[in-house]
């Protein structure tokens, strides 16, 4: 509970009542971080199949990928995804190329977007990933990996019940925004009007507006 008292010194009663206030804000976070992941998967695999299949006549890019998309997601990280799928359908039918997909995790998604460091992500981009945002106009590609990091990194503080009330919580969720708007104005609109982060921070900051100001 240190986390929890340090801006509550001597009252634990009220420390417990941050813990409470953060589990809240947490679970609507992890449900806007669903929303978008899935948005974000769907908008990517749409695009991996059609290039796949042009490059190599197959559009099963996770059960056959090309050298290129091999290259950039490595043969461990696939086969993590194509491990979790089997045992998700318990020897019930084979593996299909959907199961795979719903095994890859945000990371992996986040680790397939373009990166100076990483020549091939460059050229994987220029290819294909780029058409999965159409609405991104001056929109840098090293704009949306960073907001897709931004959201990957605060989903893995989620996942381990990680202290999140200190953090840029209005930033969050404007990484997710802007990148679904680059991808389908549409799906931001969805996301805009369905997600529960927003109004959850509307209600924590005003009972915790020494915590609006940090951000």
């Amino acid at each position: 509970m240190s986390t929890y008292l340090a801006p509550c010194p001597g009252d634990r009663a009220r420390a417990l009542r941050l813990y409470r206030a953060n589990a809240h804000v947490s679970g609507a976070a992890h449900t806007a971080v669903h929303y978008f992941e899935v948005v974000l998967r769907n908008a990517l695999d749409r695009q991996l199949r059609s290039w796949n299949e042009a490059v190599l006549g197959v559009r099963e890019w996770s059960i056959e990928p090309n050298p290129l998309l091999r290259s950039v997601l490595t043969v461990d990280r696939l086969n993590l995804a194509r491990q979790d799928a089997r045992r998700a359908v318990r020897g019930r039918r084979p593996v299909t190329h959907d199961d795979v997909v719903a095994q890859c995790s945000l990371g992996v998604w986040r680790y397939m977007l373009p990166s100076l460091r990483h020549p091939a992500k460059q050229l994987l981009w220029d290819q294909a990933l780029q058409h999965a945002f159409p609405n991104r106009h001056d929109i840098r590609p090293d704009q949306i990996a960073s907001s897709v990091g931004i959201v990957n990194d605060f989903r893995n503080r989620i996942a381990h019940h990680e202290p999140i009330f200190g953090l840029d919580l209005r930033g969050k969720r404007k990484a997710m925004r802007d990148v679904l708007n680059s991808i389908s104005p549409v799906a931001r609109r969805w996301f805009v009007e369905h997600e529960p982060l927003s109004p959850a921070l509307d209600d924590f900051y005003a009972d915790w507006p020494e915590f609006a100001r940090t951000n």
